[in-house]
């Protein structure tokens, strides 16, 4: 239903009486058995009354004669007008947390945007959403060259499809692109695949044996990098100098590492293998946690004790404790 209504100084819509309107109305009332002759036959302004009285539920055309008017018991009107305007209320409520929440991450984007692109130097971003979007539009904008480091092994397949079109477009442009994994990318499907497209699409792809953060540098001249171990924040750097060092930390890193092209030969699996089974023994004989160990070398809890299990089984010990003693006996070289 449409109701008769105002607009106040906020914009909202309020339902709303003439004075004719409420006069005739009250006087409907008074008439004995709430009857009277419909108005609307005397003059046009009465008429355009009784409409408006209409229109909000006080009054209704007479079944018997259309010239007269039945008048509408207020409180029905009340419960019936109460009920919608309360739902609607609780739906424009609904919509506003909608508008929210979808608003959300543009009104973070909109207010660090003004910050990131003042110049400083560096600049702090909170928010994984807007994190995302500083990093897809810097990544968007490159022109010459991406170096990206992604620890943690293998990554979601979810992931590696959004990013897939995105570097395919970086390579078609002439952009390098280079990124670093952890070997324990070697044992994730999905990212052998994704590998393997973007390799022969003119990408380069190498991986690491031990953990490193997560890097982004967009043609050596801004850098992204995590501000805290859940990575809700981040730093944008543009400071040359810092941006040079971190650019020489990557190329260090990638000349030691492994070239990774998406497949794998029986004999790659054993090296990185063995490579891995290294890094476990030296975090072992360092005091290293099991999870500080499963970290760094990219590997979920579950699969790092799967490891374990094979040294302890190798070395014919039960204890993590007989493992580590055996390793640094080992190391000493008096086992």
């Amino acid at each position: 239903m449409d109701f008769p209504s105002l607009t106040d100084a906020t914009g909202a819509e309020t339902i709303a009486l003439s004075d004719e309107a409420r006069a005739m109305y009250v006087g409907l009332l008074r008439q004995s058995g709430a009857n009277g002759e419909d108005p609307a036959t005397e003059q046009g302004s009465q008429a355009a009354v009784a409409r408006e009285l209409c229109d909000l539920g006080l009054v209704a055309r007479s079944a018997a004669s259309p010239r007269r008017l039945d008048v509408v018991d207020p409180q029905i009107v009340e419960a019936r007008l109460g009920s919608a305007l309360r739902s609607k209320a609780l739906l424009l409520l609904e919509q506003a947390a909608d508008l929210s929440e979808f608003l959300a991450p543009l009104i973070s984007v909109a207010q660090e945007s003004a910050v990131a692109h003042s110049g400083e130097p560096i600049v702090h971003l909170e928010g994984k959403a807007v994190i995302s979007a500083f990093i897809s539009n810097t990544v968007n904008q490159c022109g010459e060259e991406l170096l990206t480091a992604q620890p943690g092994g293998g990554r979601a397949k979810a992931t590696l499809s959004a990013i897939r079109a995105e570097t395919a477009s970086l390579l078609d442009r002439g952009v390098s692109v280079r990124t670093l994994y952890q070997h324990t990318a070697w044992h994730d499907g999905p990212t052998r695949d994704y590998v393997s497209d973007i390799t022969e699409l003119g990408a380069e792809v190498r991986t690491l044996d031990e953990f490193f953060d997560r890097l982004v540098i967009a043609d050596r001249r801004i850098a992204f990098i995590p501000a805290d171990a859940g990575r809700d924040r981040a730093v944008i750097i543009r400071d040359p100098a810092i941006v040079r060092f971190l650019s020489d930390v990557f190329d260090r890193n990638w000349l030691r590492a492994k070239v990774f092209a998406g497949s794998r030969t029986p004999q790659e699996s054993m090296q990185i293998s063995s490579a891995l089974r290294e890094t476990i023994i030296r975090c072992l004989v360092d005091g290293d946690s099991d999870n500080e160990i499963a970290k760094r070398i990219g590997l979920s809890t579950r699969a790092y004790a799967s490891h374990l299990a094979k040294l302890k089984e190798e070395f014919g010990v039960e204890t993590r404790f007989q493992l580590g003693y055996s390793l640094a006996m080992r190391e000493r070289g008096d086992g």
